[in-house]
């Protein structure tokens, strides 16, 4: 290798250690002092009373905090707000053998003045995309634990209800988006092609987030995908049909990867099986 290849590629080798090193220092729960300016619901009217040292709010928020540092699976990244305890930002990783598999879920989450007698708010950052029925594009989430009722069975046994003051916490709120919503069932309409509409839409949010990550999370969505490029991509051509649109996304899929740090040409080169008829992407 002359000198000057060995330089550029010292230089790049620099700048993905420096990613994947920040993404690795990233805890699954962490408290911020402020929220960030692009939170959904930072200018509601708080209740300045709830967030002192002694009120009850706080105590239950708190509660809350030790919960998700306990319990929150590696998959689930929380941040919380010392200023503002009201509030909570969070993303969610699509679980496997689902069509929203490797991709990221970004939700807004606000404490009403009477948690938790009441549920807690939720907001989905779409990026404009129409994911499923319980995932609106234009932020609406709908959970029946989201609901007001007094019922709640056994949810670790696998049975939802509606918020329970007495049983419910937003770790299980955030347990079932992933596991009830981002689940295979969760495709609607059922069949091929409500699969297909649901994994390009995941796609393309994955794409949205690359060109415009929320505050607080550019460098776990910069050292994610920087990670789990090559699975995605791979994943990608096994769903992958001979349409233009699937070609056309691909292709935009792996550009944005590349300018994100990773070097993903060879996945165009691979020569894949005949009988899988697979279009490859055109590179410009």
């Amino acid at each position: 290798m002359d000198e000057a290849n060995k330089n550029m590629y010292g230089e790049i080798e620099e700048i993905i250690d420096d990613i994947e090193q920040r993404f690795n220092q990233i805890n699954k729960f962490s408290i911020l002092y402020y929220p960030p300016n692009d939170h959904h619901f930072l200018k509601y009217d708080r209740n300045s009373k709830n967030m002192g040292l002694d009120s009850a709010f706080r105590q239950q928020i708190e509660k809350e905090w030790l919960l998700l540092e306990k319990k929150l699976p590696s998959s689930i990244v929380v941040k919380s707000y010392e200023k503002r305890i009201d509030l909570m930002r969070t993303v969610i990783v699509g679980p496997p053998n689902t069509p929203y598999a490797h991709g990221l879920f970004f939700f807004d989450i606000l404490f009403p003045r009477n948690y938790p007698n009441c549920p807690p708010r939720i907001h989905y950052h779409s990026y404009q995309l129409d994911l499923n029925e319980f995932l609106d594009p234009k932020g609406k989430v709908t959970l029946s634990l989201l609901e007001g009722g007094n019922i709640v069975a056994n949810w670790y046994c696998g049975v939802q209800g509606k918020w329970n003051p007495h049983k419910s916490n937003i770790l299980q709120v955030l347990t079932a988006i992933q596991t009830s919503i981002l689940s295979t069932t969760g495709v609607n309409p059922c069949g091929r092609e409500g699969y297909k509409n649901a994994f390009t839409s995941t796609c393309k949010g994955m794409i949205c987030m690359l060109k415009e990550p929320l505050m607080n999370f550019r460098d776990f969505v910069a050292g994610y995908f920087r990670t789990r490029a090559h699975h995605i991509l791979l994943n990608y051509k096994k769903q992958m049909d001979d349409s233009d649109s699937m070609v056309d996304l691909f292709h935009e899929l792996y550009r944005a990867f590349e300018q994100n740090g990773t070097y993903c040409k060879h996945h165009i080169l691979v020569d894949l099986p005949a009988e899988e008829k697979i279009k490859q992407p055109r590179v410009s």
